[in-house]
Formats: structure tokens, sequence, C-alpha cells
């Protein structure tokens, strides 16, 4: 309980922060994100070792964690402490079950088992990675803000097709709603 309060402060200091530099201490929804994105749900799952640096959404737990998965609920303090006995048991953890955009990773399952991992100072965690396929690209720096680009990307690659056309081809969008209506030339509203 005592490691779960000392989260707890450290989530506080992690708001104020955020305050003062600008970004972002939530987490992403992941169905946000992958609406935006257009995102499609690979059907392959694949475990591997996953940088906990680059877990940056969740897919229902998005409020209850910061973006450095500290927790910001009191209510979770008994939890939180069972699964830090868990993760200093000889066992260990099972692994948490992630979905992946570009190079950024969403909780699907296990917000408490990264959360006490980051805490324990852990880099890495197992995971089942299920793929969800985007012609737009996603890093783990992505913040709340960019969402509104990336969707347009999205909307202007779908019309565009250029991605296909021109493989390789660097499209940024660094300015929304700058085409009509958010949409490029030539594609309908």
């Amino acid at each position: 309980i005592d490691d779960f309060t000392r989260a707890r402060r450290r989530a506080e200091m992690e708001k104020i922060v955020a305050s003062l530099t600008g970004k972002s201490a939530d987490l992403l929804s992941f169905e946000e994100v992958r609406k935006r994105v257009r995102g499609i749900r690979g059907n392959r799952r694949v475990l591997k070792d996953v940088p906990l640096d680059s877990i940056v959404g969740s897919v229902g737990r998005y409020d209850d964690f910061t973006r450095d998965f500290l927790p910001r609920r009191d209510s979770d303090a008994e939890r939180w402490a069972r699964v830090e006995r868990l993760a200093k048991d000889e066992v260990g953890l099972p692994p948490v079950d992630l979905f992946q955009i570009g190079d950024a990773y969403f909780v699907n399952d296990g917000n408490h088992r990264v959360s006490v991992a980051r805490q324990m100072g852990h880099s890495h965690i197992e995971a089942y990675v299920t793929p969800v396929h985007s012609r737009v690209p996603l890093s783990p720096e992505v913040q709340p803000k960019d969402l509104i680009l990336k969707a347009e990307l999205a909307d202007f690659l779908e019309c565009t097709r250029i991605d296909f056309l021109r493989p390789g081809v660097d499209i940024t969008v660094t300015s929304p709603g700058a085409s009509r209506r958010g949409r490029a030339p030539g594609c309908s509203p």
C-alpha cells in the first residue's frame, strides 16, 4: 500500500508537470485512436516483449491511469498492491494483452500489471500483441492534440491513395483543416 501511495503522489505531480509543459498526462483511448486512424484489427496475436514506454493508451481504463501508468484512483489501492505482490513472487505475472498501432501500444487487459511493472523500474513487459493495421504512422510520442492531424491524414490517404501511388512518399499533415472542410481537394465531403 505504501508503494501505491507513492505512485498516487507521483500521479498528482505528473498532472502538475503536464500543465506546465503543455504535454498531456492522459492515456489515449484505443477506440478513439483506432477510429481516427481507421485502424483495422488483425487476427494474429504474437507473444513478445514490449517496451513499457511504448504503451500509450488503454481500451477501457484510460481514465484510471496517467500516461506513465501511475494510478489516479485511491480505490485501486488493494488491487494494485495484490498485483505488486504477485509481481514480486517467484512465478511473476502472466503476460498482458495489447493492441499495436504503428509503434504505439494500447492495453486490452493488464493495466495494473503495466502500472506495477513501470513502478518497479522494468523496461519491458511480456505481452500478447494483436496488430491493428493503419496507413497512418503512430509513434509512442503521440499526444491527444495530434489525433486531429492523424485523422485528417487518414482521410487524405483514403481519398488520394497517394501512399499506394507513390510508395515511400512522406506525407505529414501539419495544419488541421487546411483543405476544404478538412478534406483533400476532389474528395466528397
